[in-house]
């Protein structure tokens, strides 16, 4: 099967020097932006834990002196200690979130075909939805991930983009709900991975019949928080061998999702 990836490639052209250009694509671009941060992010974290260990020596050097020492001194050194902590868990919090932004774009890029654990790619794209406002504050979420599911086969930036407009979907159906709650989870059987996405939502109107008029990305990048984008999602699940089922009980959407798994060599 053709890589869906190979028609969704985005080139730019820009001007290298007049009247000349070049062309570069999204592969090639994002890992030097994201190694030309990570330089210096790394070199933030160093020094901040180096600031916050020489801060607390010291106080502990003034504390143990047994000269005396004025008590404003004494505060000084517990503020720029405590300061240095701060600056120490905030850096370690920006990288965290760096490798959220850098894992998402990698995922992207990652056009090869391997082995993946889905609860894994679920967890980290989540945590890529954190940037969204109101994935973050508004919706109450609840993962229910067995981390130790079969790997299957494909590639991560299907998988990426695929569940991703998922989610976004069912936030976009959430907008004006009363109650906002998404719940995943993951599961298998003997034959296929199991995925299970439920939300809040307004129901889902199309079915999977909708699938025979998606034949191209435009669907989806005209619509893709809606309901074309959700179904070109799942028409791009279902070319991986992905089998789905879409329902509305209990006033919940319910996107079930089962792909088959990579059985161990015998």
């Amino acid at each position: 099967m053709k890589n869906e990836w190979e028609s969704r490639r985005t080139k730019r052209k820009i001007f290298k020097k007049p009247g000349e250009k070049f062309e570069f694509t999204f592969e090639e671009f994002i890992p030097g932006i994201l190694h030309n941060f990570a330089s210096p992010l790394n070199g933030i974290l160093g020094r901040s834990e180096l600031l916050e260990n020489r801060a607390r020596n010291n106080l502990e050097l003034v504390k143990n002196n047994t000269n005396k020492i004025d008590d404003k001194i004494l505060e000084g050194c517990k503020k720029i200690s405590d300061d240095a902590g701060l600056i120490a868990k905030e850096a370690d919090r920006f990288f965290v979130l760096f490798n959220d932004v850098a894992g998402k774009f990698q995922r992207l890029c990652d056009t090869d075909l391997q082995k993946i654990n889905l609860s894994e790619l679920i967890e980290a794209e989540i945590a890529f939805f954190q940037f969204y406002p109101d994935f973050k504050h508004n919706i109450k979420k609840s993962l229910v991930l067995d981390r130790a599911i079969p790997e299957v086969s494909g590639r991560k930036a299907d998988y990426s983009v695929s569940l991703s407009a998922i989610i976004r979907h069912s936030l976009s159906s959430m907008k004006d709900s009363e109650v906002k709650e998404l719940v995943i989870s993951t599961d298998h059987d003997d034959s296929y991975v199991c995925i299970k996405i439920e939300d809040t939502g307004a129901p889902i109107v199309g079915r999977k019949e909708r699938l025979e008029n998606l034949n191209s990305t435009a669907h989806f990048l005209y619509d893709p928080d809606g309901e074309k984008g959700l179904f070109y999602a799942l028409s791009l699940l279902e070319n991986n061998g992905a089998f789905f089922q879409i329902a509305h009980e209990s006033g919940l959407n319910i996107i079930s999702i089962r792909i088959p798994f990579i059985r161990p060599s015998s």
